[in-house]
């Protein structure tokens, strides 16, 4: 019987909550690495705007990567949320910029910031199959941000994790929204290459 959503994400959180600082540290540095390498592949000599998100608890620490994008003159954004279930908004944000509390106890760019459209979108996740589905905290709030900016224009979607929220089969549903790309401390899952029909 395959595991539900609820337990394969109770689960990796579990596991993510027990990374030591040191070895999280390690991890940011390598994801970082890779994620410079993976945005110089889809970008090319372009300098899209690209979303990524401000961490909150045990989440892959990505301020190493803001700031490197920012220093290689990426447009970055940071999501403002909504509500549960609905796209997020993404204002500018540059390093040293003062952010404000939002829902969930999310750290967002105020209102007044301008806002923008991402071509390159990070995301953070709870668990993650090779195919490229993503299980989120259960508000369905990144499908639906995908589902929008996917029905605009193109759009890739990279999820930033640890090896060890990794599962064998992400149970998926209509709705969910997959991801191009996963990057881990240790490799760069290109998903459209792993994937098979479910």
């Amino acid at each position: 019987m395959t595991a539900s959503k609820t337990t394969i994400r109770k689960h990796a959180l579990e596991r993510r909550d027990l990374i030591a600082p040191a070895e999280a540290h390690e991890a940011a540095g390598a994801i970082k690495a890779a994620a410079l390498t993976l945005v110089g592949r889809v970008a090319g000599d372009a300098r899209p705007a690209i979303s990524l998100y401000w961490p909150i608890r045990s989440e892959v620490n990505t301020r190493l990567l803001i700031e490197a994008l920012h220093a290689q003159g990426f447009p970055v954004l940071l999501p403002a949320m909504t509500a549960v279930r609905q796209p997020l908004r993404f204002r500018a944000f540059e390093p040293g910029d003062e952010l404000e509390k939002g829902p969930f106890g999310l750290s967002e760019p105020s209102p007044g910031r301008p806002e923008g459209r991402p071509t390159i979108v990070f995301a953070p996740l709870a668990a993650f199959d090779r195919r490229g589905i993503r299980l989120g905290y259960g508000g369905g709030i990144y499908d639906a941000t995908l589902r929008t900016l996917r029905a605009e224009g193109p759009v890739t979607a990279i999820g930033l994790a640890y090896s060890l929220q990794e599962c064998e089969a992400a149970p998926s549903e209509p709705h969910d929204q997959r991801l191009d790309f996963i990057i881990t401390e240790r490799e760069t899952i290109d998903c459209a290459k792993t994937s098979s029909p479910a």
